[in-house]
């Protein structure tokens, strides 16, 4: 459904719509005769919803009338905001009351306990609500959760801590969120539940996550994840323990925290490194096969991942060592940049290397007699040797 779309009072009288993807939000205060949100309210029967522009609602109790947390079929949900007209407001006071009114109306916004699916996109509250930010709260709510996406969060500061014990969580991707500077150790910290009969259990973080996106979290310097905070010496717990791939883009981290590259980590296979602009190495990940480096201009050091299998090095021009690799099998090195080969070729000897560079060195490449170059290469006896036009990145 466009959203542009206007659509007629009586909509809720559709008791038996089961799908309502691309519902336009208006908030027509003159009491014409256009829907609004509380015509979603009587929709019981709903098991995919979709919103657009909340930003249009102006106050909870009109969220309240959507009744979504009383949905009991419902198990794909997308909330959507367009924070682009708040942020072109000049008044302060008004943009803090729009504010205000995001935060409580997403508090009103509550998924019932069977959903599966929730994409919460272009939120611009400062605040997530509390029904992701208090843990108790959250594992009794959304057992059933299994895919969480929030997109384009301009304001919020703290990622949501409440949901790091949702038992069936398999999928978390957060992107857009530049207000984000660190993550603390809240958010992937085990936790001490107490039992029928008294007894203590150590709780872990994230118990089934398969796939985590950390994407454009472009203010981010650090996470706060040491390996000793989230490895319970008697109960033997992990954050984390079913992590297979990591992908992270576009921030300033200096390196990957302690508690990722955890020793009895073995479900991580694949880590893809997209504008760390900061990261100087990426070592010990003994579990990792596939490795994507692409514009870290910083990064100086790969070493320590006994499993690495296959390896896409990408406008990486700083990266000095590539060691402790033994089961290296395709790398892919690419940086236009570059007038010779990296010295590290040298102590690798993958089944298959494609080199993509400069027109000067693969035409020095061409020549093996007279290149200095070639012995860097000669003992890989797969290779795919191409050059690329330069292009300034600025």
């Amino acid at each position: 459904m466009n959203a542009s779309v206007m659509i007629p009072k009586g909509f809720g009288g559709l008791t038996n719509l089961r799908t309502l993807l691309g519902f336009p939000i208006r908030m027509d205060m003159d009491g014409s005769s256009w829907c609004s949100l509380g015509e979603i309210g009587p929709l019981s029967q709903l098991r995919k919803l979709t919103l657009h522009g909340l930003q249009n609602v102006p106050a909870s109790s009109l969220a309240e009338m959507a009744r979504i947390s009383s949905k009991e079929r419902l198990d794909y949900l997308e909330l959507h905001w367009s924070s682009s007209g708040w942020m072109e407001l000049r008044d302060e006071i008004e943009k803090q009351q729009q504010q205000h009114a995001a935060e409580e109306v997403l508090e009103k916004l509550c998924p019932p306990p069977r959903i599966q699916h929730l994409r919460i996109q272009g939120y611009f509250g400062r605040m997530l609500p509390n029904w992701m930010m208090v843990p108790n709260a959250a594992i009794e709510a959304f057992k059933s959760l299994m895919i969480l996406a929030l997109w384009d969060l301009c304001c919020c500061t703290k990622l949501p801590d409440g949901l790091r014990q949702l038992p069936s969580l398999k999928t978390l991707s957060i992107r857009d969120a530049q207000a984000i500077q660190s993550i603390g150790f809240e958010f992937q910290a085990s936790s001490s539940l107490t039992a029928v009969g008294g007894t203590t259990v150590t709780s872990v973080a994230f118990p089934n996550l398969t796939h985590l996106a950390l994407e454009e979290l472009c203010e981010w310097e650090e996470w706060d994840w040491e390996e000793q905070a989230t490895v319970d010496v008697t109960a033997g717990t992990m954050a984390m323990p079913c992590l297979e791939r990591l992908h992270m883009t576009n921030c300033k981290l200096n390196s990957l925290p302690p508690g990722l590259a955890n020793i009895k980590r073995h479900a991580l296979m694949g880590l893809y490194l997209y504008k760390i602009t900061n990261l100087a190495f990426v070592e010990n990940f003994l579990s990792v096969v596939e490795l994507d480096v692409f514009d870290c201009p910083e990064l100086k050091r790969i070493s320590g991942l006994s499993r690495l299998h296959k390896s896409r090095i990408i406008r990486c021009s700083n990266l000095e060592v590539l060691e402790g690799v033994p089961a290296l099998d395709s790398l892919v090195l690419e940086d236009a940049t570059m007038e010779a080969l990296p010295g590290y070729l040298q102590g690798v000897n993958p089944r298959y290397l494609e080199l993509n560079c400069n027109k000067k060195l693969y035409e020095s490449l061409s020549a093996p007699s007279t290149s200095a170059e070639w012995n860097k290469i000669s003992h890989i006896g797969n290779r795919d040797i191409s050059w690329i036009q330069w292009r300034s990145q600025n």
